[in-house]
């Protein structure tokens, strides 16, 4: 079995989560969820996972990390962990590849353009979009998990509201590949003169991976595996849940941030 963790904060993304494990439950009908949370009292439930509460009042992008941390620790010793945003459709699971213990997703572009040019803009930055991990659990993994929350944890405010993570994934995956997939073995930075481990990380193209729609009907099936509704194209989402005959459990008067 698979399992499949979402950080979940405000009763919309809870929501949102729902619908993200009915389309898991599509593509991998071995999958079991947990879902962990940092709110100390709230007013959803997602009956089809099992809800971890932690302790609150971490800026959200150390959250996150703490709930990665905690979800491996529960995981059976070598168990597939893969790590989704709430925003995530998925029609197929992300493969397993030998010898990897992190799989993540690169991008050479963050938009495309209204003449359909690509552009880079913060993709030279953050070039590992960090809503899609699979891992698995194990020490290396664990070590380096931890190593991002420690490292997001050392940032200034704004970064450990926004994109720490993906700054702490780009410094301990290196440098994105050019085409294709390809797997790193990485040192984990603990300090620039003595680094730790070894953790093994493979790198799929996000363009299949963790793409990202631009307008509503676009082509989906045996050219996108995960679809990911970030940013601007958090409104296609309905439509998107729709086409796939899926539930859109989101209140009709509410607005997903």
């Amino acid at each position: 079995m698979t399992m499949y963790s979402y950080f979940v904060r405000g009763a919309r993304h809870a929501a949102m989560c729902r619908t993200s494990i009915e389309s898991v439950k599509k593509a991998d009908p071995k999958a079991h969820f947990v879902v962990m949370t940092d709110e100390a009292t709230r007013r959803w439930e997602i009956p089809e996972a099992a809800v971890h509460q932690f302790e609150d009042g971490m800026p959200i992008m150390l959250a996150n990390l703490e709930a990665q941390c905690l979800a491996l620790s529960i995981a059976a010793y070598h168990e597939t962990v893969t790590f989704l945003d709430t925003d995530i459709l998925m029609l197929e699971p992300l493969p397993a590849i030998e010898g990897a213990h992190m799989t993540i997703t690169w991008r050479d572009h963050a938009l495309v353009g209204d003449d359909g040019e690509k552009v880079e803009a913060v993709a030279s930055s953050m070039p590992y979009n960090y809503g899609v991990i699979r891992a698995t659990s194990c020490y290396r993994t664990q070590e380096a998990f931890i190593w991002m929350r420690e490292r997001v944890r050392k940032m200034h405010d704004g970064h450990q509201k926004w994109y720490g993570n993906q700054l702490a994934l780009f410094e301990l995956a290196g440098p994105r590949p050019s085409e294709g997939m390809r797997i790193d073995a990485r040192r984990i930075p603990w300090m620039l003169t003595k680094l730790g481990n070894p953790v093994n990380i493979a790198k799929l193209p996000g363009e299949r991976w963790n793409w990202t729609p631009s307008k509503v009907g676009e082509k989906l099936h045996g050219v996108r595996s995960l679809v990911h509704f970030k940013g601007r194209a958090r409104g296609l989402m309905e439509s998107y849940v729709k086409r796939l005959g899926l539930t859109w459990h989101v209140e009709p008067q509410e607005k997903v941030a």
